[in-house]
């Protein structure tokens, strides 16, 4: 290897996190399953000591296809992958028979769980759906889905003579198979070895409360002076009492499992319980056994929010090396809005097992990542005498899924990631679902990982040895004074660094060589002489100075089994020291009692500015002091103006130190002394509008380092030579014809008389703002509701264009409405002027003639305006005299006064017909209806004197049905 080592002067340090650590992630190697099996949804490292040495990596498949001798279609299997550069694994042969009338192995998912006791220990797989029958073919068929493990021997195979090996494993079977029992137990879906006991989890015994189980099988007991050594089960293995486990209903006790002997005080074995539906939130519980077959719960760790699924996973590790093993929970549900967090991981840190006391330390993941849901010890990968974790989020990443390497220290584990594997960099999705460590594969003397997810796929990645380089700093002077020239008309000092080294372990090939700057063999020292460059102006921090080494790859070679060997990494702390200035005028070379003072006002203290065509500037007056203070180095007075105004210069009252100024449109930064000594005054003239100045005074430890910035506003009016004008094309029109619905209207000609309308803008300054607004409402809609002018088209002339908002009021009957003036209902356009002077703006309008045919009108009024920001608005006013034709009446009777003179002339006719039928008018006499009928002889007037003498002469009667006579009649 070489060795490359290089001094560096920095003038300000910072340490970036480290998040490619020592697992390799180029040389990986990859294991790929057939689709749709998922392959790599469990997974564990083997070593198998007989008959050969090797180390395998076995990956559960739950949805592969069946074996040959098998009835079903899909069971489920085992794979063993050798670790080489092959990307095949071979199928492990178990679990061939299948009685039908017994039991169903479709969709058993057989390698749900995959656990390896060991170097030369026994393996467990399980199948946590395995369906036992009864009745076969008959009405009360019976189907249980009770789960079952097969345990292996160490070289994959079951051994007839063990009394562990073969799928017995089912202690559900031959219980109740009620669903408030044991019908749907689930054994298997989690597993693990704890000394010579097998555990096992069956969330869904006891209407889903769950249970857990400790046994083993060994005939030696007798040998082993053993005699009662369980099998331990929650609800007691002899009583099966559902009141007895710790947790309600539906909690799904036991969907994780891990043990340890170093949970509890005493060196009890306690195993280590999921339960994430507990009371909605999830739990897990600590259980020991009892000498009567019960493991009962000591203590339980309570999710912490509704639906987080606290407890999916569970991992015993010591972090710290304290001799106690801390607990790791994963929450891969959890959630937290105000952080945009999703999935947590809880870190419980074993205070000599007195969990009350624990306060656990919460690691985050990022939104929708699934955080938490695979927690793993996987040794100690760096080999600092500290175990580390891996966090698996296989939703991160926008589902490419990511894992998390967390290390273990002294007092707790390190809350930043040590280094991040993704997904994406092997092109898989979902990666992160499983974890698999704590053993070395390519013996190296680190532990490795794998990692596998729901692509059928699964990555293996190796740990690079580390290499601890101490290297010791040290300078010949501690302060710099800049008025002590050390080396001739300069300033200089000498730096000394020495190397040494240490491999981990210490058996690992420690032979370094140098590369041309320094030699490093077992230790060396380096000096070299470090020049400060004149006219410096950082005097407040220190000088730091870093060593650092790295490595040059040497040629590569390969393993005794093909596999590439793994360059070294340099561990990552960097040692530095440093040199700080004599500061001149302070009480001592590090802390500076300065005492910056500052008042502000604008010029004249006016109030409101009137800024027009030969006024243009605003002063703003700043005054700062440094009354009996230390001198204050790197003092600066920065402002900020507000948007719209621009800094245009500074100039100087009273000062007695220069001043530099840096500047851009919105802010200005002026430096009032490096130092600003003590009882100096700067007194600056800055135009500005609404400034709001701000004290800055920087020092390794300044007291008054924080100085609240001030505002100060004066009211800013602007005066602009803009006109604005408008004109009319026609200034009369005239209406006439009959009223047209909108309907029938089916060209512009149908709705009236065309209007245009001019507008001009020019302005006489340069330099505003771009982007300007001109308002023009036009006169829509009588306060009937009835159109007045109808907008045609808008254009525009000029040197840019005009972009006009909103469209549908051009050419539209939707109505936006803006009331401006005696009940008109005003249509509002709005239009951004890209530039102001000389822009002409055309409304191509057209008379509504059916309104004014209904409603009398003789003039229509057209305003309009501009505005800018910061500025007023300019009005203007056009006027066009509307008239009717000549031959539409003048005055239009109304309709409800012609209808009230119709009823009226009804009304007296009825009147007069009346009367006159009172009176008899309508009544003709009837003759032989009013006058009797008579038969009458004519007498001679003579003949009638002389009978009568009796009458008088004067007196004559007049007969009632003789109207008239006459004597001059004539007889026959």
């Amino acid at each position: 290897m070489l060795l490359q080592a290089q001094a560096a002067l920095l003038l300000l340090h910072v340490l970036e996190p480290v998040l490619a650590f020592n697992l390799d992630p180029q040389n990986t190697l990859r294991k790929d399953g057939d689709p749709g099996t998922l392959f790599g949804l469990s997974l564990t490292f083997h070593q198998q000591l007989r008959p050969d040495h090797k180390v395998l990596l076995l990956i559960g498949a739950p949805k592969a296809k069946a074996l040959g001798s098998q009835k079903s279609k899909v069971t489920g299997g085992l794979y063993k992958c050798e670790i080489s550069m092959s990307n095949t694994c071979e199928r492990v042969e178990f679990d061939n028979e299948e009685d039908p009338k017994r039991e169903s192995k479709e969709d058993q998912w057989m390698g749900v769980t995959v656990q390896s006791q060991g170097p030369g220990g026994k393996i467990v797989t399980c199948a946590h759906r395995y369906e036992r029958r009864t009745t076969v073919g008959h009405t009360n068929e019976l189907h249980s889905i009770i789960g079952r493990c097969y345990v292996l021997s160490q070289d994959l195979t079951v051994d007839p003579n063990a009394d562990e090996d073969g799928g017995n494993w089912n202690f559900c079977d031959g219980r109740d198979r009620s669903h408030e029992k044991f019908g749907y137990c689930q054994q298997g879906i989690a597993a693990a070895f704890v000394s010579h006991y097998l555990v096992f989890g069956a969330p869904g015994t006891f209407n889903w409360r769950g249970v857990v189980r400790m046994e083993h099988r060994n005939n030696t007991l007798i040998d082993m002076e053993i005699y009662d050594d369980g099998p331990y089960e929650v609800g007691d293995a002899s009583l099966l009492d559902a009141t007895l486990v710790p947790v309600p209903a539906n909690s799904f006790l036991g969907f994780s499992v891990d043990s340890g002997r170093h949970i509890l005080p005493g060196g009890v074995v306690t195993v280590v319980a999921g339960a994430p539906r507990a009371n909605h939130s999830g739990a897990v519980v600590l259980l020991r056994k009892e000498d009567k077959g019960s493991l009962v719960g000591v203590h339980t760790f309570k999710g912490p929010r509704l639906a987080s699924s606290f407890g999916y996973d569970v991992a015993v590790v010591d972090l710290n090396n304290d001799g106690w093993e801390d607990i790791v929970v994963g929450a891969p549900h959890f959630f937290m809005k105000e952080g945009d967090i999703g999935g947590a991981v809880y870190v419980y840190m074993n205070k000599e097992g007195r969990w009350e006391r624990v306060t656990p330390l919460r690691l985050n993941g990022t939104k929708q990542s699934m955080f938490g849901l695979a927690v793993e010890n996987i040794g100690d990968i760096n080999l600092d005498s500290y175990k580390d974790i891996a966090v698996g989020a296989p939703l991160d990443d926008e589902g490419a899924g990511k894992v998390y390497i967390y290390l273990g220290s002294a007092h707790q584990i390190k809350t930043t990631p040590a280094q991040v594997l993704t997904g994406r960099a092997n092109n898989i999705r979902f990666f992160g679902y499983s974890l698999a460590g704590k053993m070395d594969i390519d013996e190296n003397f680190y532990p490795d990982l794998a990692v596998g997810s729901l692509a059928d796929a699964v990555v293996i990645y190796r740990a690079r040895p580390v290499i601890a380089i101490n290297i010791e700093v040290k300078t010949s002077v501690r302060e710099i004074d800049l008025k002590n020239k050390t080396c001739g008309n300069n300033i200089c000092f000498v730096v000394k660094a020495s190397f040494s080294y240490k491999t981990k372990p210490a058996t690992y090939n420690s032979f370094l060589c140098k590369h041309k700057i320094l030699r490093l063999f077992v230790s060396r020292d380096h000096c070299c002489v470090l020049f400060v460059q004149e006219n410096i102006k950082d005097k407040v921090r220190p000088i730091f100075i870093e060593v650092s080494a790295d490595i040059i790859p040497a040629m590569e070679k390969t393993t005794k089994n093909g596999l590439p060997t793994l360059a070294p990494i340099l561990d990552p702390f960097k040692p530095n020291t440093s040199i700080v200035f004599v500061k001149e005028g302070c009480q001592d070379s590090y802390i500076c009692y300065s005492n910056l003072k500052m008042n502000c006002s604008f010029e004249n203290n006016v109030a409101e500015f009137v800024l027009s065509y030969e006024r243009k500037d605003l002063a703003l007056l700043v005054n700062v002091t440094n009354s009996g203070g230390d001198y204050a180095y790197e003092t600066k007075l920065a402002g900020s103006f507000p948007r719209g105004l621009e800094y245009s210069g500074v100039r100087m009252v009273k000062a007695a130190v220069s001043l530099l100024v840096g500047q851009n449109s919105s802010q200005v930064d002026c430096e009032l002394g490096n130092p600003l000594k003590r009882d100096s005054v700067v007194s600056t003239s800055t135009p500005s509008y609404s400034l709001t100045p701000s004290l800055r005074c920087c020092c390794l430890k300044c007291i008054l380092l924080n100085i609240p910035p001030l505002k100060v506003k004066s009211t800013l009016v602007f005066e602009l030579p803009l006109s604005v004008s408008g004109e009319a094309s026609p200034t009369q029109v005239s209406f006439g014809g009959v009223v047209t619905g909108e309907s029938a209207m089916k060209t512009e000609e149908d709705v009236g008389s065309l209007i245009n309308i001019t507008v001009r803008v020019s302005l006489i300054l340069e330099n505003l703002p771009k982007s300007n607004t001109e308002h023009q409402p036009w006169p829509k809609l009588n306060k009937q509701g009835k159109y007045l002018l109808y907008l045609m088209n808008v254009s525009t002339n000029g040197q840019n264009g005009v972009r006009c908002s909103p469209e549908t009021e051009i050419n539209s009957l939707k109505l936006t409405h803006v009331s401006m003036d005696s009940g008109i209902h005003w249509g509002h356009l709005q239009c951004t002027l890209l530039g102001i002077d000389g822009t002409t703006i055309e409304l191509r309008t057209r008379l509504w003639n059916s309104t004014f045919l209904e409603v009398k009108n003789t003039n229509v009024f057209l305003f309009d305006s501009i505005s800018w920001p910061f500025c007023g608005v300019k009005r203007w006013q056009v006027t066009v005299a509307v008239s009717p034709e000549s031959d539409v009446a003048q005055y239009v009777v109304q309709w409800w006064v012609i209808l009230l003179a119709v009823l009226a002339g009804i009304l007296i006719l009825a009147l007069m017909v009346f009367m006159l039928w009172k009176c008899g008018f309508f009544k003709r006499s009837q003759k032989d209806d009013s006058v009797p009928q008579y038969h009458a002889v004519r007498i001679r007037k003579e003949s009638v004197e002389r009978e009568d003498a009796k009458l008088k002469p004067d007196v004559t009667e007049k007969k009632q049905w003789m109207t008239s006579w006459m004597d001059s009649e004539s007889y026959s």
